[in-house]
């Protein structure tokens, strides 16, 4: 099926992942998932409690929730902590609203787009904190590994329209919205707005344009929302969560919702309902965005068309049009992309290599975003003499990357042709949760999880209407794993024959459905 348009699709039906997708005019332009075993935190508040504190580092570890520990940078926590006397709860409150350019920095919110540097702190970790202490904090960033959560005691809770940040001392504006007449506007209506509360906010960048009324019901909803945190916190025993991110697919919706949106279609109808709510929060139901339920059996993905655009973004090959293409390359240390021109044949050299990179240049930001590629990535485009071309390619590159909302800095092409830039990941990209090591080439590349070949033949299973006897023929390991897992498959009612193939590739199963059954 043919897709005009800006829309969102959000598969939750399926409970082994969920995947949300930003379409516009028939290509992705944006990807979210999310699964159990690997469930995000960030945005999370927590009441937490001081378990050791490392001066060398000007940090501390907190215990957060059951037996997590995360760290907390001296520059993470509030000026007002150095008085030992407030309690978690108070610390909250020792807030003054000033004007935006009165004010030196700000938290990392959930919106890219109103993060600010944090100011420096001159002081000493032990001037803020000591074992035992009780604060509440909000989660930066997840766990990686052997290393904990990131956490702050500036915390930011997201609505539709503005960021309501009760730990500082700001009335604010996105830096995306760079024209100075709606930016002044939105200052005035937002201080007329919080003139009877001492709450501060930040109008995002969705507030262009937006009446006064709506934002004021926005900024209403987080403060009933912010009240609620702090009675809460009051009474519960410490560690403990005190407010929890929306649900995954929720906040994909929010984060991923803009003025072009068109049309959001979901598979599931709990989170349809959810959807519409938020929908009627921002007042973009009916002509505006309209929201669908996809009821049919088929896989959402696969009515139209998305799945195979999807599994591509597990390829180190990206096709760029008239032979030329991308291979992507993921080490420890940096992503490497190389421009390939292919059969790609221009009237000069010269000429194939600029029209290449210009098309390289193009596709390669949506590359980052769509697999949320992070740290240093470098780019090798096809060598060009003419400085003018240098220039072109950059300057598209540069522009390109400026519709990503993760941050980064870029960098020139050198004389070998290397570009250079940098991406704060986002952590919603689609390669690392699906993919592993490969074994064989000791890390050189990537294969499929069994993982992934596991949802693919749990999908179809459950497109079918009614029992089926179904052939499969898959690789080998990926058989032995669905064997296994009895429970999920003998619940569908199908029966299944397997035929166990080295050959096939684990993500890859072959599945032809059959009679079905009597």
């Amino acid at each position: 099926m043919a897709i005009n348009g800006n829309k969102l699709f959000v598969n939750t039906r399926d409970p082994e992942e969920v995947r949300v997708i930003g379409v516009g005019d028939g290509e992705l332009i944006d990807v979210r998932t999310s699964r159990p075993d690997q469930q995000s935190i960030v945005g999370n508040i927590y009441l937490a409690e001081v378990t050791r504190v490392e001066e060398g580092l000007d940090a501390a570890f907190v215990s957060f929730d059951d037996r997590k520990v995360g760290f907390l940078h001296l520059g993470n926590i509030h000026p007002a902590a150095n008085n030992f006397e407030l309690s978690a709860v108070d610390l909250m409150r020792q807030i003054e609203v000033r004007p935006e350019e009165e004010h030196a920095g700000g938290p990392t919110s959930d919106d890219e787009d109103v993060e600010q540097e944090l100011p420096d702190n001159p002081d000493k970790i032990n001037d803020f904190v000591y074992v035992g202490r009780k604060l509440l904090v909000q989660v930066l960033r997840d766990p990686v590994g052997t290393k904990g959560a990131t956490l702050s005691t500036y915390v930011s809770l997201a609505g539709s329209f503005v960021v309501l940040m009760p730990s500082l001392d700001r009335i604010g504006v996105s830096r995306r919205i760079e024209d100075e007449t709606e930016r002044q506007r939105l200052r005035d209506d937002l201080s007329d707005i919080v003139a009877d509360s001492p709450l501060p906010v930040i109008a995002r960048t969705a507030a262009m344009h937006e009446p006064k009324k709506v934002l004021r019901a926005d900024f209403r909803r987080l403060e009933k929302r912010w009240q609620g945190l702090l009675e809460k916190a009051e009474k519960i025993e410490c560690p403990a969560l005190v407010l929890a991110e929306e649900p995954p697919a929720v906040r994909a919706v929010r984060e991923l919702f803009h003025g072009g949106l068109e049309e959001i279609v979901v598979d599931d109808k709990d989170i349809f309902d959810l959807v519409e709510v938020f929908l009627k929060e921002k007042g973009a139901t009916g002509a505006r965005v309209e929201l669908s339920l996809h009821a049919k059996s088929m896989p959402l993905f696969e009515s139209f068309a998305l799945e195979d655009k999807y599994q591509r973004l597990f390829r180190q090959k990206v096709p760029l049009g008239k032979g030329a293409s991308l291979v992507i390359q993921q080490t420890e240390a940096l992503v490497a992309i190389d421009v390939n021109s292919g059969r790609l044949d221009a009237s000069n050299l010269e000429d194939t290599a600029f029209e290449t990179n210009m098309l390289a240049a193009k596709e390669i930001s949506r590359q980052a975003r769509l697999r949320d590629l992070g740290g240093i990535i470098v780019v090798d485009f096809i060598d060009m003499r003419s400085s003018a071309h240098r220039r072109e390619v950059e300057v598209t590159l540069r522009d390109e990357l400026m519709n990503d909302r993760a941050r980064m800095k870029c960098g020139r092409i050198g004389s070998f042709g290397l570009m250079s830039f940098t991406r704060r990941r986002t952590g919603n990209g689609p390669l690392r949760p699906m993919s592993v090591p490969c074994r064989s080439c000791a890390g050189a590349g990537h294969w499929a999880q069994i993982e992934a070949g596991k949802f693919r033949v749990l999908r179809k299973l459950r497109s079918l209407e009614g029992a089926h006897k179904v052939f499969i023929r898959a690789h080998t390991s990926l058989a032995a794993a669905m064997k296994r897992d009895t429970t999920t498959l003998m619940q569908m009612g199908h029966t299944i024959e397997w035929e166990d193939d080295i050959k096939v590739p684990v993500g890859e199963p072959i599945i032809q459905a059959q009679q079905p059954l009597a």
